[in-house]
């Protein structure tokens, strides 16, 4: 879900009704025994039965339909290193950019992912004794 998500992101979880969900929203959904959150991009009905078409931001196609016993609720809030994001329902130009951007250049999205990580999480790798340093 680059570059709406990112690891280490914790996210608030309500559930809503298969009905309240709309096109842009995020949502969890579970298949096969795993876990997926994407971005809502239409519903469509087959004969009676309403689906959700979902699809990662940075993925380059939609994922199967989603049915209406699977979604388990919608991310209401993403908590980032101290900070509370609303998710919004459309990604701006520059992120439908970066997230193509991600999506073709494997290279781009290791290194995207190792800065992060190095800037997010960096003191997870320090040694004991810098991060006794730090704290002290």
């Amino acid at each position: 879900m680059l570059p709406t998500l990112w690891p280490g992101d914790c996210l608030t979880i309500q559930s809503h009704s298969f009905e309240e969900v709309q096109p842009g929203d995020l949502v969890l959904y579970a298949r096969g025994g795993r876990f997926f959150i994407h971005r809502v991009t239409r519903k469509c009905r087959s004969g009676e039965e309403t689906f959700l078409i979902t699809r990662g931001d940075c993925m380059p196609e939609e994922d199967p339909p989603v049915e209406k016993r699977h979604l388990l609720g919608k991310v209401t809030a993403i908590h980032r290193q101290g900070s509370q994001i609303m998710p919004g329902r459309k990604l701006s130009p520059l992120q439908l950019f970066t997230a193509w951007l991600l999506c073709h250049w494997n290279l781009l999205l290791r290194a995207a992912l190792w800065v992060y990580t190095d800037r997010a999480f960096g003191w997870l790798f320090l040694p004991p004794v810098k991060v006794e340093q730090l704290k002290g």
